[in-house]
């Protein structure tokens, strides 16, 4: 499979979203963007991964509180929406060779063994889940394609980013055991995807239920940063859905994936196996399909 032409040819694919919708104010979008997306994504179910910072004191609590918050902003896009959607791991993997079963990764092993088709995995948050799901059923890694919004750039000065410092040992698991891989990294490349309130009032303000409150969450997110004269707010996990949804939009190459140490950096070998590395962002046409699919409901 050559996978940046299979994920560039317009076909309307199978997916899983793998998210911890609570954590910040990225996900809400990132969620809404692929339930509005039905020409491109089938989403067949949502897995809601664990997260732990200042919202939730301990994984446990930021799993249930973003498996609400999915939810919710499910109702919010589609009130009759029956779309699935699975509690995942209350805790992280212990080390890289045991899983945590939960309705999440059972589901992931479910459906890639289901379909007839390609799974795609998009995930957002910690990659637990992903990770147990491969632990638990190795055939799977021939089915399923993983997209992953997680780790700092290749030539960035660390990697001590939240997705992947949460779970180091589920990240060494998908870098290795993952046969199809997209990575979107954090600092050094989506940190391009950076929009203002300013901006949103303009192009989603008064425009429904969901855009207002999406606008209400990244308002009262910059509540932090309200003496500040100029703020904005990267909404990363919508780069993630738009590896399916437009994927014209990111830049992306086949390289050597490198290793996860267990300090949370890079080690390379140019033996290893490819993976698909997006290494820049078409920040406005994005944005202008994000924001025409909220608006558009």
């Amino acid at each position: 499979m050559n996978l940046i032409e299979t994920l560039l040819d317009g076909k309307r694919k199978n997916v899983i979203l793998d998210t911890d919708t609570y954590n910040e104010v990225d996900d809400q979008y990132a969620l809404a963007y692929a339930m509005l997306s039905p020409e491109k994504v089938n989403l067949l179910a949502v897995t809601v991964a664990p997260f732990k910072n200042s919202r939730a004191a301990t994984p446990a609590e930021g799993m249930e509180k973003s498996y609400a918050e999915a939810h919710h902003i499910r109702g919010l896009v589609d009130e009759k929406s029956a779309l699935p959607i699975y509690r995942g791991s209350t805790t992280y993997l212990p080390d890289k060779n045991t899983p945590v079963v939960s309705e999440a990764a059972e589901t992931i092993v479910r459906l890639a063994k289901e379909c007839t088709e390609p799974l795609y995995v998009v995930a957002v948050g910690a990659i637990t889940n992903v990770a147990s799901a491969l632990l638990m059923a190795p055939e799977i890694a021939e089915k399923i394609v993983v997209i992953w919004l997680g780790g700092h750039a290749l030539h960035w000065k660390h990697n001590h980013e939240f997705n992947l410092r949460q779970d180091v040992p589920a990240a060494q698991v998908v870098f290795e055991r993952a046969k199809n891989f997209v990575q979107i990294p954090c600092a050094g490349v989506c940190t391009e995807f950076a929009t203002s309130v300013p901006e949103l009032q303009y192009h989603i303000g008064g425009k429904n239920a969901l855009c207002d409150y999406l606008l209400e969450l990244t308002a009262n997110y910059n509540k932090s940063h309200e003496n500040t004269a100029v703020w904005s707010k990267v909404i990363w996990d919508v780069t993630a859905v738009a590896a399916i949804t437009a994927p014209e939009t990111l830049d992306m190459v086949q390289i050597p994936r490198p290793v996860v140490t267990d300090n949370e950096n890079y080690a390379f070998d140019m033996g290893n196996p490819h993976y698909v590395y997006v290494r820049r962002i078409s920040r406005d046409a994005l944005y202008t399909d994000l924001f025409q699919k909220l608006t558009n409901q």
